[in-house]
């Protein structure tokens, strides 16, 4: 087996004798102690709000104990609304590491290359014009994202390749094209019907039930999976697209499995509960720093993550207990700050 050095990277070629160690022990430590903290927060969700239950009134109620009161507190309002968030939190920074891994930029994130509001585009296109239900519209969400990412990706090309920056640019342009027709859409719609989706086109998590849940989980699993079988590409393609092919791997399937598999982490969690941004921008960049990595870290991408929109979601509920906002004002609030940070650090490269 062969060890070449590509500055701090080593790449070992060849069929090794016995199995390498996968998973880095420090990235192990780190993940588990974050998802931890979130089922700590998750504990803290359930029992606190507006009505107060004990952990172990909680705990007895998720065994299948407890008075009506708070079996309904517990398991129909609380318990699907954590594991929503803990599920799009998954989806939505898996998304963005994909994203980032492929532009090679931190700023390559669905939210910002419009992605997501192709996404929010093909679902108004199916709730307002064509009425369709919760089904028909995740399938127009899934075609607007896909379709937006391809138009994004053709417009940013040039001579087969896509560079970073560029790619940023023309996703912002086509972004803010594409908000636009969502507001046509949302001003042609009844007061009703547009109340209703600019409600849903603010990001809220309110309302989720365990039906909702579980097509959400079914459809994620689909992409999480074929996710983490894209990983080992994808942290080839880092070295370089030539050495890449080199090793046999084919470049333009694994580009464009990646737009499909991101676009559909992105569209499924815009479909279920609207556009959440911040989290696919900030969570792989925030995970790579916690681990020390350069490369792709789907892994604690995914746990910080989940922990940033249920800790978006529980401040939502309760800065204004009255009258809760939806999680993706909390989101796009954090996240303005992070994302001109962000600008002005790429600036000084």
């Amino acid at each position: 087996m062969t060890d070449i050095d590509f500055g701090r990277r080593i790449l070992r070629v060849g069929r090794p004798s016995r199995p390498l160690l996968l998973v880095d022990a420090r990235s192990l430590v780190i993940c588990l102690s974050i998802w931890a903290a979130i089922v700590v927060l998750a504990v803290y969700a359930l029992c606190t709000g507006s009505a107060q239950i004990t952990p172990w009134e909680a705990l007895v109620t998720l065994a299948g104990g407890g008075d009506d009161y708070t079996t309904m507190v517990v398991l129909e309002w609380r318990a699907p609304r954590i594991l929503m968030a803990v599920l799009l939190g998954t989806c939505l920074a898996l998304s963005g590491a994909i994203f980032q891994n492929l532009t090679g930029n931190p700023l390559g994130s669905p939210d910002v290359i419009g992605f997501q509001t192709g996404s929010y585009t093909g679902a108004l296109v199916v709730m307002l014009l064509l009425g369709g239900g919760s089904a028909a519209t995740m399938v127009g969400a899934l075609t607007g994202g896909v379709a937006t990412a391809f138009l994004v990706f053709f417009l940013s090309s040039k001579r087969g390749a896509v560079r970073g920056v560029r790619l940023i640019i023309v996703g912002i342009a086509v972004s803010a094209m594409l908000a636009s027709v969502n507001v046509w859409i949302l001003l042609t719609a009844t007061v009703e019907d547009a109340i209703m989706a600019g409600l849903w086109g603010a990001g809220n998590l309110s309302g989720v039930s365990w039906p909702t849940f579980a097509t959400a989980l079914i459809g994620s699993a689909l992409f999480i999976v074929a996710a983490a079988a894209l990983s080992r590409p994808m942290r080839i393609m880092q070295i370089g697209m030539p050495f890449a092919t080199a090793l046999g791997q084919n470049v333009r399937l694994v580009q464009v499995s990646a737009i499909v598999i991101g676009v559909g982490l992105t569209a499924l969690a815009t479909a279920t509960v609207g556009p959440i941004s911040f989290i696919a921008l900030a969570a792989p960049q925030i995970a790579r720093r916690i681990v020390r990595s350069d490369g792709l870290a789907l892994g604690p991408a995914a746990a910080v993550g989940s922990m940033l929109l249920l800790l978006a979601d529980v401040v939502a509920q309760r800065i204004h207990p009255d009258s809760p906002l939806p999680v993706g004002i909390v989101t796009v609030s954090i996240g303005g700050l992070y994302f001109l940070w962000l600008l002005l650090r790429e600036g000084k490269k």
